[in-house]
């Protein structure tokens, strides 16, 4: 009886600290939620993205406001000006991001207020759904970072 109870212990113990051990080996989610019309704020976001990406965090990246001139393809004003140390313009950061694999959306309000249409985006950047985004941002694995 005691080996009996000992594994039903040990499997109880086992069942319990399964899912616990699954989450704490599961990458970190951050969604970064970028509005800034500030370059080096922009810039920094990208730069901290990238980081934690490098580190194993699966990062998103919501763009509205100024932050979203960002995602054009002839991106206006300061979001071609080049950052220094590393000579890149926020806008070639963000793309960089992109091109990493790293979904990025637009707000569901930016390309109808700045009058232009989704083919004026970046490949690899998309307009948000509200529901989606909304459902992202409150799920309790995920950090939601405002920049």
């Amino acid at each position: 009886m005691t080996r009996l109870a000992l594994r039903l212990a040990f499997l109880a113990a086992a069942a319990l600290a399964g899912p616990a051990t699954a989450a704490a080996q599961e990458a970190p989610r951050v969604l970064a939620l970028v509005t800034t019309a500030e370059p080096q704020v922009q810039g920094m976001a990208f730069v901290l993205l990238n980081a934690m990406r490098a580190q194993g965090a699966t990062v998103e990246v919501m763009l509205c406001g100024p932050a979203a001139d960002l995602a054009r393809r002839d991106p206006p004003g300061p979001a071609a000006t080049p950052m220094r140390p590393m000579g890149a313009t926020p806008a070639q950061m963000l793309a960089g991001l992109v091109r990493a694999g790293v979904r990025t959306e637009v707000c569901a309000l930016y390309l109808p207020n700045a009058g232009v249409g989704p083919e004026a985006l970046i490949e690899g950047v998309r307009p948000a759904q509200p529901p989606e985004m909304a459902r992202r941002m409150t799920d309790r694995a995920t950090t939601v970072l405002p920049f």
